[in-house]
Formats: C-alpha cells, sequence, structure tokens
C-alpha cells in the first residue's frame, strides 16, 4: 500500500478545512495526525481571528510553487520540517492580521470611522471593523463584527465580509446587522449584492432588506424614512428575541437573566436609546414578560402570568 503524502500543500488544505472525506479519514487514522494536532493547538495560542483563517490558507495555497515530488514516511527530519511548515502557516496568519487597522466601540457608543477612500463605516455599539489601509486601494475589503451602517464612495468594488455573510457594492448606503445566528442587510441606496454563509445570493435595491437566520433566508421591505439605530432607536423586524436583548444589553450597559423565558421567539418593534425604562417596556410588554431588576445592572426576565 503507497504512503500518503502530507507535504506543506495537503496540510494548508487541512487546515483550511478543504479535504475530501476520504482524504480526511484516513489522515486522521495516520500515526502523524495526533502531532499536527498538538501543533496547531500550541500555535493557536497565538489566536489570529477566526473569521480569516479560510481567507489565509487560500492566499497560502495561491503561492505554492513546488509540490514534494517524494512519497515516503516522515523521519525525525522531515517531521520537524512538517512542523516548521505548520507553525509557520500560523505565524504568517498572525502576522498579516496584526498589520490591520482594527477599531472597536463600547456600550452604548456609537463612531464613524472614514476608510482611506472616503467611505465611512459608522458603527454601533460593540461592534468592530477590521480593514487593510496599505493594500485599500487595490481591494476595498472590510471585516465586520456587530452592527455598521456603510456610506461607500463609487469606485471598485467594496465588500464587506462577516462570519454570516458578505456583501458588495459599488457605491452605496446599506446597514449590515451580523453574529453568529443571524445575517440582515437593509439597503438605503442604490444596489447591493448579498450572499449568506450557505452561499443564497440576492440582489437589493433601495428599501429592500434580507435577512438569514438560523439557515432561513427571507427578504422584505422596508421605510427608509424610519428612524434608525443611528437616529437613537433600534427596529426589528421578526428578528429571535435574544438578539434583541443582546441589543439591549450593548446599549444599556445592562444583564438579562433569561432562564424563565424563551428567547426564540421573534420580536417586531423597537427601543429608544434614550430611556432604559421606557425601552424595557417597548420590548417586553407586547412580548408578556415581567422584568425585574436585581439590581442596578441586572433584570431578571419571566412570563408574565
Amino acid at each position: 500500500m503507497m504512503e500518503e503524502k502530507y507535504d506543506d500543500t495537503f496540510l494548508a488544505r487541512w487546515l483550511a478545512n478543504e479535504l475530501t472525506e476520504a482524504e480526511k479519514t484516513r489522515f486522521e487514522a495516520s500515526a502523524e495526525y495526533q502531532d499536527y494536532v498538538q501543533i496547531i493547538e500550541n500555535a493557536d495560542l497565538l489566536q489570529p481571528p477566526s473569521f480569516y483563517k479560510e481567507e489565509v490558507f487560500q492566499s497560502i495555497q495561491k503561492k505554492q510553487q513546488k509540490r514534494v515530488s517524494k512519497t515516503r514516511k516522515l523521519s525525525t527530519t522531515v517531521w520537524y520540517a512538517a512542523a516548521a511548515v505548520v507553525v509557520f502557516f500560523i505565524g504568517f496568519s498572525y502576522l498579516y492580521f496584526t498589520a490591520e487597522t482594527t477599531i472597536k466601540t463600547g456600550y452604548g457608543n456609537q463612531q464613524i470611522v472614514t476608510l482611506p477612500d472616503g467611505s465611512e463605516a459608522i458603527l454601533n455599539a460593540k461592534s468592530s471593523v477590521v480593514y487593510n489601509e496599505d493594500s485599500w486601494e487595490n481591494e476595498r475589503k472590510i471585516y465586520l463584527e456587530g452592527e455598521a451602517y456603510f456610506k461607500v464612495k463609487k469606485g471598485e468594488k467594496f465588500t464587506v465580509i462577516t462570519n454570516s455573510g458578505s456583501v458588495e457594492v459599488l457605491g452605496t448606503e446599506f446597514n449590515v446587522f451580523a453574529t453568529d445566528a443571524i445575517f440582515e442587510v437593509k439597503c438605503h441606496e442604490g444596489k447591493v449584492k448579498v450572499t449568506s454563509k450557505d452561499h443564497v445570493s440576492t440582489i437589493l435595491t433601495q428599501g429592500n432588506a434580507f435577512t438569514f437566520i438560523n439557515g432561513e433566508t427571507h427578504t422584505w421591505t422596508f421605510n427608509i424614512k424610519d428612524s434608525t439605530w443611528r437616529d437613537g432607536e433600534s427596529n426589528f423586524k421578526e428578528i429571535p428575541l435574544y438578539s434583541v436583548i443582546t441589543s439591549l444589553q450593548n446599549q444599556y450597559e445592562i444583564r438579562f437573566i433569561t432562564d424563565n423565558i424563551d428567547t426564540t421567539q421573534r420580536f417586531t418593534g423597537s427601543f429608544s436609546h434614550k430611556n432604559l425604562k421606557l425601552a424595557l417596556r417597548t420590548v417586553f410588554v407586547p412580548m408578556e414578560i415581567s422584568y425585574t431588576f436585581k439590581d442596578e445592572k441586572v433584570i431578571v426576565l419571566k412570563k408574565a402570568k
């Protein structure tokens, strides 16, 4: 039986989760597998942003110029060489991304970020963006966690990348809200192409919106003249209550105890950023949920009797 070849390209494909099931099965049954896993666990202490990993390894693969031509079992020397390759991949991603510009907002804060071409990203509370100023002229690409409103100058393709999907535009205004479970895009001006993480794509024009929630997609319309979080009022349409609760926590720096309610039920409505008690009433009274202050920063939620 021919021995498997685990060269640098194979390892990059493994780290990028691009092996076939057969390749993965054979590799996991090999004597070297646990050694590689241990190296990755140690190298992961560098903690590069998780949602960049696939792109890093795709970039590495494109740069592969030679493949190892000999097939033989790893000797001690080859083992250390292979280990160095894996650690190099992780170290490369760490160094690459520490060169990026990262901007974050705190509880209840908003911030306008002016990008290298004059485009703007307005961040909502507890959100962050990452971009590379050096490569911006060739590739307008920005990574988002949380929520932001974008005003994009006309030019080459502008891409917003999140854990849940991406948005591509040439020049327009749109809002993106993204968590691991929810991806929502509202087009306020122009046209945008939206692609969810399961590769469902759609084109949105002014007043159109798209949501991807727990694997389900939905398109709908909204009034572009309605108040938004930029005006001090968060709006929701058929959004799981746990996401609304997170938004309340981000705006008011509070914490909810939700053990006695169903946080997956959907909420349609809004809340003010300027008055906590008013915000609590407008969200929880229509949902028939009672709220009690355990202390100044902790609120207990229960199903109203």
